[in-house]
């Protein structure tokens, strides 16, 4: 990997952990680190941004473009709160972020054998500390794109992300996301319609080994509804009526769509909890036998 020295106190040849560059990052950003990580993942900064822009648009970030990994300003380099609010709400799904997200304080050593010296970090996101259930994500700055934040809290089963892009000072910033996330508490709940790994149903394989695996919830299921109107939220859970061997442990055997009213809101994946294998000739001849004396 290389290490670049400008905004990280890095010297050549200096070896670090890479968890101790993610880590810091998330804290106090360091526009190297974005480019040393992207060089190590993908071999150079421009494949990775090749990928930043795939994904994004797997995410449906239709409003966004990448030009570089660390969003330092450059020609073309774009995108909106609405894509910024998807990112993060992707980025809020693993546990390992939400850990770096809420880290107030941290400390990375650097240097050389027998030349190391601590740093202290302090997170920029100043409303950790400031706002109840705050529990991230990320504030940003630059002359021309001013002062930004994506923020979430949570409160109960409820999550919520706002953001503010363009403010012209880090209080009105904090501020402007406070107030949205306040309206949003005030004035909307969440159903919680299955946990993750929740059995919706189970699918008989008559040439399976075993003869029958279970369909899973594949993640944790809810709706956000405005205040009162839980009971307009309900499931409908589709399982298939066949399925092919051999199949695969997570393979897609159903679907659990959402209704509000008339209007289908989301569907997820139903998947199977367990691998089926083609059942032998014996295990089959077996089966029958038992099924005629039964």
């Amino acid at each position: 990997m290389r290490l670049i020295t400008s905004s990280v106190w890095r010297k050549n040849q200096e070896s670090v952990r890479l968890d101790r560059w993610i880590s810091p990052e998330k804290v106090s950003f360091f526009y190297a680190t974005c480019v040393a990580l992207a060089e190590y993942v993908a071999g150079s900064e421009e494949i990775f941004v090749e990928r930043m822009n795939q994904r994004a648009q797997e995410l449906g970030m239709r409003d966004t473009h990448f030009v570089n990994t660390n969003g330092l300003p450059v020609a073309d380099h774009y995108s909106s709160a609405y894509d910024i609010a998807l990112m993060s709400m992707k980025l809020c799904e693993f546990e390992e972020t939400r850990q770096w997200f809420t880290a107030w304080q941290d400390t990375i050593t650097v240097g050389l054998p027998g030349k190391e010296k601590e740093f202290g970090l302090t997170n920029t996101n100043k409303l950790i500390r400031a706002y109840d259930g705050c529990d991230g994500i990320k504030t940003g700055f630059t002359s021309e794109a001013g002062y930004c934040l994506s923020a979430s809290a949570t409160r109960g089963d409820t999550r919520l992300i706002a953001v503010a892009l363009g403010s012209e000072t880090s209080k009105i910033r904090n501020g402007e996301v406070a107030k949205m996330l306040d309206y949003g508490f005030a004035n909307y709940e969440t159903v919680v319609l299955a946990e993750k790994g929740q059995i919706m149903g189970k699918v008989q394989i008559d040439r399976g080994e075993p003869a029958s695996v279970n369909g899973v919830t594949e993640q944790r299921i809810t709706a956000l509804v405005g205040k009162g109107e839980k009971d307009s939220v309900r499931k409908k859970v589709t399982i298939d009526d066949t399925v092919p061997l051999p199949l695969k442990k997570g393979q897609k055997i159903g679907s659990i769509s959402i209704w509000q009213g008339k209007e289908k809101i989301a569907e997820y994946p139903i998947i199977a909890e367990s691998a089926v294998e083609k059942a032998s000739f014996r295990t089959l001849v077996s089966r029958l036998a038992k099924a005629a004396f039964s």
